[in-house]
C-alpha cells in the first residue's frame, strides 16, 4: 500500500530542513500522536496511543510503500484500544486503517520542537535508558586519543536534545548522559 499524503508530508519537511513531523490521528475514540520520522531509511511512522502503553511501529519503505498487515499482537491489541468487537460480516481490517490514515494525514505546519519530544515514542530503544539527563560533554577532537562519537550517542542525543545533536556531530562531540535530573534536586 502507498500512503500518498505522506509523500507531500516529507516534501514539506524537505523544504523546510526537518527530518521529523509529529501529528495526532483520531480512529473511534482513540488519540493516537504519530511520529513520522525521515532521519534514517527505511523510513519510520510510530504510532502512540495517548494515555496509554500501546504503540507499533511502521516501516515506510522506498516509494511511500507500507506493509499494512500487522502482527497478531499488534493487531489484537489495535483491535482492543479501537473497542472493535468482532463482527464476521465486517471484520476489521488494516488496510481500511491505514487508507483512512492516509486520508488524515495533514499537511505540513511549522511546530515548535521541543527537547526530548521524541524521547516517549524512542524510550525502549535508546542506550542506557536509565540515564536520560545532561551531564556534560566529551569532545573527542580535543582529547584527541583517536576515539569518538558513536553512533548510538549521536542517535541518543537526536531524541533527547535534538538542537544539540547538528553541532555534536560536526565537531565530534559525545554528550555524557546521567541518571541524576540536576534541575529537580532540592538543597
Amino acid at each position: 500500500m502507498i500512503l500518498s499524503n505522506l509523500r507531500e508530508l516529507y516534501k514539506s519537511l524537505k523544504e523546510n530542513n526537518e527530518t521529523y513531523y509529529i501529528f495526532e490521528y483520531r480512529k473511534n475514540n482513540s488519540c493516537f500522536q504519530v511520529l513520522f520520522d525521515t532521519f534514517n531509511s527505511p523510513f519510520e511512522l510510530h504510532f502512540l496511543l495517548k494515555e496509554s502503553n500501546f504503540s507499533f511501529k511502521i516501516i515506510v519503505q522506498k516509494g511511500f510503500h507500507i506493509n499494512e498487515f500487522l502482527d497478531r499482537a499488534t493487531y489484537k491489541n489495535l483491535c482492543d484500544v479501537l473497542m472493535l468487537k468482532f463482527d464476521e460480516k465486517n471484520p476489521f481490517s488494516t488496510k481500511i486503517f491505514f487508507e483512512e490514515f492516509n486520508s488524515k494525514i495533514p499537511q505540513y505546519k511549522q511546530q515548535l520542537k521541543e527537547e526530548r519530544e521524541l524521547l516517549k515514542f524512542y524510550v525502549s530503544q535508546i542506550e542506557e535508558s536509565d540515564k536520560l539527563y545532561f551531564d556534560g560533554f566529551i569532545e573527542w577532537n580535543k582529547i584527541n586519543n583517536g576515539r569518538g562519537a558513536t553512533i548510538r550517542n549521536l542517535e541518543k542525543t537526536r531524541i533527547l536534545y535534538p538542537n544539540l545533536y547538528e553541532k555534536c556531530k560536526r565537531e565530534n562531540i559525545s554528550v555524557r548522559y546521567t541518571h541524576i535530573d540536576k534541575n529537580n534536586q532540592t538543597d
